[in-house]
């Protein structure tokens, strides 16, 4: 099936100079598809969890506006929630206090009724999984006036004491902000109608939710390597050491932390709680218990450093505990606890991760025998491909059956960013199942020969360059809208 892909001529072995141009054009194909998916396709203003709000969006309304209900398709959270009305004409903006009415709709009441102009509501929230969901909707005031509206008598700053904001305080214990607003002098001078301004930047914050998906990147990058090639020198490297390199391991490892205890703090701030209680909050789970795996690799790495381990057996079974707590981590987060019965999305997850990091790891491991133990290479290379075999077959069920239970349909992969990125992912992943399938069947049985060895050398290192492409596009779908 590859005979299309890799050149013959006669009964001669493919041409390695051909072949890797084959893999070059592969990877610059995958680029401009990611390119193309991405950037030009049609962006839409809200996701499709949002259902609708009532009033419903572009509503003309003759009676000011003093509330709106929010709808989604998924519960969401509200720490963190935001609701801004903003005058198209006048510019000024006002922040709704948020309420729960159930757990997929929520009600922002606004400190003043909203008249007089075309009025544009942002809002941004937090589903259960971590991802955001923001859009806005618009309504036509400009036929809306009220007789009964107090007008302020002083045109300094002054707090607003609203029986809008005291109502909807009142009216449920899940109030999840309250926003101190000034009083413009240009309401006091009646040329405003929406007069009100946050004191406190009201936008999700894209710095942070920016820092947020690097530091999961981070984890992911460092632990696929960690895990994965952990794995791969083990049992298929043959190290004889106690802990192959325990010092990379424990800096590694220490990284690793590092991140997790970065999104934690991106997740403080978007929640709007303290360090402290981002710790305990289900949003905060899967870098939590990355974070736990981390330290346990960091005390097996100094146990090794300081001669208290002897035994390879005893320690490698030690071992499995942090590594099944990274490989086991993005289960607690994520589309694993939103879509699909939880238990089978949260085993299809673990055997992904599991099964992907053996792929990442023994590639990058590959890589580096090359460099390092040549002598090696032919048994090592010839020891890996028989295991790849089943673990790409792995990696692409459960990525399969994954996909199934957070896809609601064709136009979910095309009509959103998470879907054209899926696309992207997919395309990488094939990318690099072709190049490990002509390892395999190709490169692998001729690789004594050193003509082979230089291909293979060339060839596994851009399939670990399009894998880390992979986990990019991973990375980056886990913590945002299906």
């Amino acid at each position: 099936m590859f005979h299309s892909v890799v050149p013959h001529s006669g009964s001669r072995d493919p041409d390695e100079t051909q072949w890797l141009q084959y893999v070059v054009r592969a990877i610059i194909a995958v680029v401009v598809a990611a390119v193309s998916l991405i950037s030009l396709g049609e962006r839409v203003s809200a996701h499709s969890d949002f259902v609708g709000s009532e009033p419903a969006d572009g509503s003309v309304l003759t009676e000011p506006l003093r509330s709106v209900v929010l709808t989604f398709a998924v519960p969401v959270l509200g720490d963190g929630a935001t609701v801004i009305a903003i005058g198209t004409t006048s510019g000024t903006s006002a922040e709704g206090v948020v309420v729960s009415e159930s757990e997929t709709a929520w009600r922002a009441s606004f400190p003043q009724a909203l008249q007089g102009e075309i009025v544009r509501v942002e809002f941004g929230f937090r589903a259960e999984d971590g991802h955001l969901v923001e859009g806005e909707i618009s309504f036509d005031l400009t036929a809306a006036t009220s007789t009964t509206m107090a007008t302020p008598t002083t045109t300094g700053p002054a707090e607003l004491d609203s029986d809008a904001v005291r109502e909807s305080a009142s009216a449920s214990p899940t109030t999840t902000s309250t926003t101190s607003v000034v009083v413009s002098a240009a309401e006091a001078d009646g040329d405003a109608t929406l007069a009100v301004s946050s004191s406190t930047s009201s936008q999700p914050s894209t710095v942070n939710d920016a820092v947020n998906h690097v530091a999961r990147l981070a984890q992911n990058l460092l632990g696929f390597v960690l895990v994965g090639g952990l794995f791969f020198a083990i049992y298929l490297w043959g190290r004889n050491e106690v802990l192959p390199a325990p010092r990379v391991v424990a800096a590694t490892a220490i990284a690793i932390g590092v991140a997790s205890i970065v999104e934690i703090a991106t997740i403080a701030q978007q929640l709007d709680l303290p360090f402290s209680g981002a710790v305990t909050h289900r949003l905060s789970q899967s870098p939590l218990f990355t974070f736990a795996a981390s330290v346990l690799f960091v005390i097996a790495a100094l146990s090794v450093l300081a001669g208290q381990v002897n035994s390879r057996s005893a320690f490698r079974l030690v071992l499995l505990v942090p590594m099944l707590g990274v490989i086991s981590a993005p289960a607690f987060d994520g589309h694993a606890v939103t879509k699909g019965p939880r238990l089978v999305h949260a085993v299809s997850d673990v055997v992904h991760m599991g099964s992907a990091m053996i792929w990442v790891g023994s590639v990058f491991g590959l890589v580096l025998v090359a460099r390092v133990d040549r002598q090696s290479l032919a048994t090592v290379a010839r020891r890996t491909a028989k295991v790849l075999v089943g673990t790409v077959a792995m990696v692409a069920l459960s990525g399969v059956v994954m996909t199934l239970m957070i896809v609601d349909g064709i136009s979910s992969l095309t009509d959103s960013t998470w879907g054209r990125v899926l696309i992207v992912k997919l395309l990488a992943v094939a990318t690099a199942g072709v190049i490990g399938a002509v390892h395999h069947w190709r490169v692998v049985p001729r690789i004594d020969s050193s003509d082979s060895q230089v291909t293979f050398r060339q060839s596994i290192a851009v399939e670990f360059a399009v894998l880390m492409l992979v986990i990019t596009a991973s990375s980056w779908l886990v913590v945002a809208m299906p």
